[in-house]
């Protein structure tokens, strides 16, 4: 599994982009989140890495949760795939039942046409395909399996566990620290832990009380921008990195 870290910065940063990752599939690129700016970012991950990132080629768009350094681009995303790459078709657009409940509520009053007392002109389904990722099993998107479970974060957030069939990839998504939210993030093979350092998120001090073998597993981002996090096993994320994702081989003798 190949990941494009596409940004790693919290609500505050003016030197990163909200964090963000796309995941490389057969069927296109499965973006998790979309934070604001998201077609600068997507130029300046394809620069950094290597990779040519085509915003209007994104086959799907898995959505942790509604704030804005989180879902702040799906407006432009939208917008764009509309209007500068129709050909493209729409981009699945997946988030848990919460989340989904108040998409559009959030993405509206932008999107929707209306003007003054007239009726809506689009819907959410003019913009995105969307669907719901399940609770209590894996959802299909694109060729992945996802499975989410809440975090404690200010507002419905999911952490997620994707998987190509090969290899699996833990995404945090904002939370406080959850011993327990760690453990289930531990079936994978790499974890990308946020470290927002302050209320409603994950410290450095919390997550360094993890046992060392999920510690060396585990890359930082969300971290903010005054914060020098300390030495350790845990590695610092910067936007552009790429992950090679691979399950460890095991002797079957």
């Amino acid at each position: 599994m190949k990941v494009i870290v596409t940004g790693t910065g919290d609500a505050f940063s003016n030197r990163r982009f909200g964090s963000s990752a796309l995941i490389q599939t057969s069927e296109g690129f499965v973006a998790i989140d979309c934070p604001p700016a998201c077609l600068a970012m997507y130029r300046q991950a394809s620069e950094t890495s290597g990779i040519q990132i085509n915003p209007g080629s994104i086959h799907d768009l898995l959505i942790t949760h509604l704030h804005v350094d989180h879902a702040g681009g799906l407006e432009t995303l939208g917008f764009y795939r509309r209007y500068k790459a129709p050909g493209n078709g729409l981009a699945g657009l997946w988030a848990a039942p919460a989340v989904m409940d108040r998409m559009w509520e959030r993405l509206a009053p932008s999107m929707d046409g209306r003007m003054f007392s007239d009726k809506p002109k689009t819907s959410l389904e003019d913009f995105f395909k969307p669907g719901l990722l399940d609770l209590e099993c894996r959802t299909k998107v694109a060729n992945l399996e996802v499975r989410v479970r809440w975090t404690a974060h200010a507002v419905p957030t999911v952490g997620m566990l994707i998987s190509d069939g090969t290899a699996t990839l833990g995404w945090s998504g904002d939370t406080e620290f959850l011993e327990e939210h760690a453990q289930w993030l531990s079936e994978a093979d790499l974890i990308v832990h946020e470290c927002g350092e302050s209320a409603k998120h994950a410290t450095w001090a919390e997550l360094s009380t993890l046992p060392l073998e999920l510690q060396n597993r585990m890359h930082l981002l969300h971290v903010p921008d005054e914060v020098t996090l300390p030495e350790g096993p845990m590695v610092c994320l910067n936007d552009g990195d790429v992950l090679d994702i691979t399950s460890p081989v095991t002797d079957s003798a």
